[in-house]
């Protein structure tokens, strides 16, 4: 895989940019295919999306549904841990 590739590109008045071809071919994706795209602070990260990929988080988001684990079923000493309680339910999305 070709790495350190830079381009300047434009957005057109739809949002839309135009990936190159070079650019595609390095990266192994066709006309049609679907692209993971993710947001790091202000940097776009787009990859190729597979469907093993896809399939397998749906796979693992029914798992963890359908599992009945209870999130911190003993309380702990807060003085010792690095994050509290609190802070580690929201994160969790659960407060």
């Amino acid at each position: 895989m070709v790495e350190n590739m830079e381009y300047i590109l434009k957005m057109d008045k739809q949002g839309r940019i135009v990936l190159p071809a070079h650019i595609r071919k390095a990266i192994g994706i066709k006309e049609g295919e679907e692209l993971l795209v993710r947001l790091n602070g202000s940097r776009i990260i787009i990859e190729p999306f597979s469907k093993d990929l896809k399939k397998g988080i749906e796979e693992w988001i029914n798992l963890v549904r359908n599992s009945n684990l209870e999130v911190f079923t003993e309380k702990i000493e807060e003085s010792w841990k690095w994050m509290s309680y609190e802070y580690a339910r929201r994160k969790l999305g659960l407060s």
